[in-house]
């Protein structure tokens, strides 16, 4: 009887970590966009209310991390399907401004700096990507490498109530 319960017990407590580490590194978090401390690869500081009456597809990411680079080129992609729709692509890491500088160089969205590490916004898994509506209210979020170009993708973007 008594190793029943220890069993019991430790089948519920691993399903409540696997829970806990679930909701941690695979659901995006909710971030208040308002509050984030942003800079231009310049030092100048940039707000999301610069970007109001756009589409916001806001990808956190890290030069450093396989799966960000991994769909960079589909994010580039998706920005040149989705031009004509009032859409705004913005990267946004934390990492040093001389790296991101680099980065820059090898692609066409604009690349922000966070004053703050991406962990004090309780994003735990990179990329996080957002999608915010022209009002700014995010209607979309996403954890982990996509092809944002693909035609699912595409018919997933342009069917959320952005569209």
């Amino acid at each position: 009887m008594k190793n029943k319960i220890i069993w019991s017990v430790g089948i519920i407590l691993a399903i409540l970590v696997a829970g806990f580490f679930y909701n941690k590194y695979r659901i995006a978090p909710s971030v208040q966009f308002d509050t984030l401390e942003l800079t231009d690869l310049s030092g100048n500081k940039v707000t999301i209310e610069k970007f109001k009456g756009k589409k916001l597809f806001i990808n956190f990411f890290a030069t450093w991390c396989g799966p960000c680079m991994g769909e960079m080129a589909s994010i580039e992609n998706a920005q040149q399907i989705l031009s004509n729709d009032n859409f705004q692509f913005i990267l946004i890491s934390d990492e040093s401004t001389e790296r991101l500088r680099a980065f820059q160089q090898q692609t066409s969205i604009p690349v922000l700096h966070s004053e703050k590490k991406l962990s004090s916004f309780d994003i735990a898994t990179i990329p996080t990507t957002y999608l915010l509506n022209e009002k700014q209210e995010v209607e979309f979020k996403r954890t982990g490498e996509a092809d944002w170009a693909s035609e699912e993708s595409m018919k997933e973007l342009k069917g959320s109530s952005l569209y």
